[in-house]
């Protein structure tokens, strides 16, 4: 795979995309763009990651940073436990490496949230060590021009890749990288391929057979698991009801009253008066669906007016806007009655 290294590295500087976290060496910058970057895409993450970086500059910001002003700044981004990885993380860092991120695949490796991709991603960028950073875009790449039919759902082809990649990795070795990624994000997509426009064509052996599409070779992917909720949001008039749950998608989360099964008004009512409320109206909300990774949740909702909210957690509106971090599901249930 030598002959990519030269033609990659010519065609990444003017072909890049101008991205925010591009133009740093900053391992602390690189870091909060990679892990910002897992699952989500490249334009949703651009403002949160710039609003982040602001709020919180330097490694001792993120690790003296409070739980809920944490989650707030990620609201909108999901899969929450990167958050909370990333604190913890940033914490190690401050207490063992003296806010340094360490230069060393061992030390890095073991942090809070870090895998093999992220470490030789940072590693690479920051501090141009020889280490590859392999996702799924440098997967689609190498596999097609490879003609390779190795199942990129295994770990093992992963480290296959990794380890082809570093006997060719050249000093550049951020630049590497990320052309690697660009190409893959922005050329050899999953669905479209702009071969006209790839600077490895003349050499890939996918198009030279037309299979392209045949690559990568991946398992199917598992069904997503269907859940049916019923969610009450519980009121005053002035405060509303949120609890922390501990379900392993909204771990320590506030949430609604969560029933696992859809149920009528009067039974919505016989829960909140059973939990000791006096309940003075309800008021049925549009149906809901939510998509996670690996689940899909169908959401039936009501707005419950009671006489006193007694001394479970609630919040205002002011709160709910400006401290509170609300999870995407309920947050988009809880814009028919409050200006979120």
């Amino acid at each position: 795979m030598k002959e990519i290294v030269p033609l990659l590295l010519n065609w990444f500087p003017e072909h890049k995309r101008d991205l925010e976290w591009r133009n740093t060496t900053s391992a602390y910058s690189i870091l909060i763009s990679e892990i910002m970057l897992q699952q989500t895409r490249v334009e949703t993450v651009r403002p949160y990651y710039l609003r982040f970086i602001k709020e919180l500059p330097d490694f001792n910001a993120l690790a003296s940073c409070e739980d809920q002003r944490l989650l707030k700044l990620w609201e909108g981004l999901g899969y929450y436990s990167r958050a909370r990885n990333l604190k913890k993380c940033a914490q190690q860092i401050v207490s063992k490496y003296h806010s340094i991120f360490p230069a060393n695949y061992e030390d890095a490796i073991a942090l809070p949230g870090i895998g093999a991709y992220t470490c030789g991603a940072i590693l690479s960028r920051a501090y141009q060590m020889k280490y590859a950073a392999v996702d799924g875009n440098v997967l689609r790449v190498l596999t097609r021009y490879l003609c390779c039919d190795k199942d990129i759902q295994k770990e093992s082809t992963k480290l296959y890749f990794k380890s082809e990649i570093e006997k060719i990795m050249p000093e550049q070795s951020g630049m590497f990288n990320e052309s690697l990624m660009e190409l893959g994000a922005t050329i050899c997509m999953p669905k479209i391929t702009k071969c006209d426009e790839c600077p490895l064509m003349k050499t890939c052996k996918s198009f030279k057979n037309h299979s392209q599409l045949a690559y990568p070779v991946r398992t199917e992917k598992k069904e997503k698991k269907i859940f049916e909720y019923t969610c009450l949001f519980v009121t005053n008039g002035k405060n509303y009801i949120l609890i922390p749950k501990d379900q392993n998608v909204l771990k320590g989360l506030p949430a609604p009253f969560l029933i696992d099964s859809f149920i009528t008004s009067n039974e919505a009512i016989e829960y909140i008066e059973q939990q000791g409320f006096m309940v003075k109206n309800i008021l049925p909300l549009k149906d809901n669906k939510h998509i996670f990774t690996h689940q899909i949740w169908y959401m039936k909702s009501y707005l419950i007016n009671v006489l006193d909210i007694q001394n479970f957690p609630s919040y205002s509106v002011k709160q709910l806007q400006k401290e509170i971090s609300i999870p995407t599901c309920f947050k988009k249930i809880m814009k028919e009655f409050i200006d979120l």
